[in-house]
């Protein structure tokens, strides 16, 4: 009886022994079930955020790339009842709701956007920390949530923020369902790499769209640079042809000037041969001879002393504001590049007058050039225009005053300034004010200069107004 009493025992802790290895093969299957699971899970998110960067690379807009994040959200993170994407306004700093899937909070509150645009990293809410961070809510954004969701309080909640290095983009926000274990940490690294994938292709087209608008700009200033570059060439060459052709009017008016008075002694000098010469004498054809080329040579010598001189046909009623607005945009580049700043102060009731506008235009144009030389460093140049009268009875004056903050032009050099061939500049050719001061002489009018050395100069220009003018404007 003992050995089968002790073999019975064998026997039943036998079986007790294959019962617990069956129970923990159980166990272990399970347990290698939930893992396959898990891993199958894993895999199945994996996959999902490689088809959304996939997406983010090959989209071009900004509203596609936030409407796909919240859109995959939801199946990225089962039982989301909504996903809410704020970006930053870069004008207003201020977060704006971009894209939302599921229920739909008011697009003028935020929710926990700011929580979450602020944290340093994500982070899932539940419990005591959700109940807090619902109860810090501005009241209008927790009601205006309260109605959007559609179980109040949520369970729990996944933030992230969106940010580039230190740049913070925006907000990502998911809501959980009633479920106290809906969302569990191991969700924050999906969360986190969603929100980091989203802040990249944001950023990538935002960058990219500042590069096109800053190439654009690049375009269009290249543009008017050259613009303003031709303009300026074409009115360099304009004033360089001027000042040849008054250099060569000022030295006819000087040859013609010289020629006629031993020209006039010929004439009178044959006249009086005329006189004493007999009717028939044969050296009347050849004195007629004479006195037709002096003749010639006189009318030629009058050409010569009227060259440069307007003719009354090149006159007409001119706007001297009109042509002050003109010469400034044509400098417009020479200023920026010198670092100089233009107060145009132009009388608006300015009176036209009878001128050669593009005389007046290269006089314009060589005072202020003058002046910008005069500023290697950056100033400011004043132009102003006023109508002058001394007396009720006098004739009214035009007055046009261009002053610059330059170097000044010392005491010794402003009685020559006006003279022919007289300059300071190493390359200059002393034409310049020469021709602007004959020019305004041809006008009936006068040109002025005041400096003081360190201080500026000052260029004073008075022209004639016409009355016949004045007249049909008023």
């Amino acid at each position: 009886m003992g050995e089968l009493e002790t073999l019975r025992a064998q026997v039943e802790a036998l079986e007790a022994s294959l019962q617990a290895a069956e129970a923990r093969a159980v166990q272990f299957e399970h347990e290698a079930e939930l893992q396959h699971g898990r891993a199958t899970h894993l895999g199945a998110r994996l996959n999902t955020l490689l088809s959304i960067s996939a997406a983010l690379l090959i989209s071009r807009d900004v509203d596609a790339i936030v409407q796909l994040v919240v859109n995959e959200a939801i199946g990225l993170f089962p039982g989301t009842c909504a996903a809410h994407l704020f970006l930053t306004e870069p004008e207003t700093e201020c977060l704006v709701l971009r894209a939302a899937a599921g229920a739909v909070e008011r697009r003028d509150s935020l929710g926990l956007a700011r929580m979450a645009s602020i944290a340093p990293r994500a982070m899932l809410l539940v419990g005591p920390e959700l109940e807090l961070a619902l109860e810090q809510l501005d009241p209008y954004d927790r009601e205006a949530l309260r109605a959007a969701l559609p179980l109040w309080p949520p369970s729990s909640a996944l933030i992230s923020p969106l940010r580039v290095d230190a740049q913070r983009l925006g907000a990502l926000v998911l809501y959980g369902g009633t479920n106290a274990h809906l969302y569990h940490p191991r969700d924050l690294p999906f969360i986190q790499a969603l929100g980091d994938l989203t802040a990249v292709a944001v950023d990538e087209l935002t960058q990219r769209a500042r590069a096109a608008a800053l190439q654009r700009d690049l375009a269009i200033t290249q543009s008017l640079h050259a613009e303003a570059q031709a303009r300026l060439n074409t009115a360099q060459a304009q004033l360089l042809q001027s000042a040849k052709l008054a250099a060569v009017g000022e030295l006819s008016a000087s040859v013609a000037h010289e020629i006629n008075n031993p020209l006039y002694a010929a004439r009178n000098s044959l006249y009086l041969v005329e006189q004493d010469l007999p009717p028939d004498a044969p050296q009347r054809a050849f004195l007629s001879i004479a006195q037709q080329e002096l003749g010639r040579i006189a009318r030629i010598i009058t050409r010569m002393r009227d060259f440069y001189r307007p003719s009354k046909s090149e006159l007409a009623s001119t706007s001297i504001n009109s042509i002050l607005r003109e010469t400034l945009e044509l400098v417009q580049t020479h200023l920026r590049h010198g670092r100089i700043h233009t107060t145009a102060s132009l009388d608006a009731d300015l009176p036209p007058t009878i001128a050669h506008a593009d005389q007046l235009r290269q006089v314009f144009l060589n005072i202020i050039l003058n002046a910008c030389d005069a500023m290697p460093r950056g100033g400011e140049l004043r132009v102003t225009t006023q109508l002058l009268q001394a007396r009720p009875e006098a004739p009214a004056t035009i007055g046009v005053i261009i002053s610059d903050t330059g170097v000044g032009i010392a005491p010794e050099h402003r009685p020559h300034l006006f003279e022919p061939f007289y300059t300071t500049k190493p390359q200059g050719t002393g034409l310049g004010l020469a021709i602007s001061a004959h020019i305004i002489t041809q006008h009936g009018g006068r040109i002025t200069v005041e400096s003081e050395i360190g201080q500026g100069t000052t260029f004073t220009i008075l022209l004639p107004v016409n009355s016949d003018v004045q007249d049909q404007q008023s």
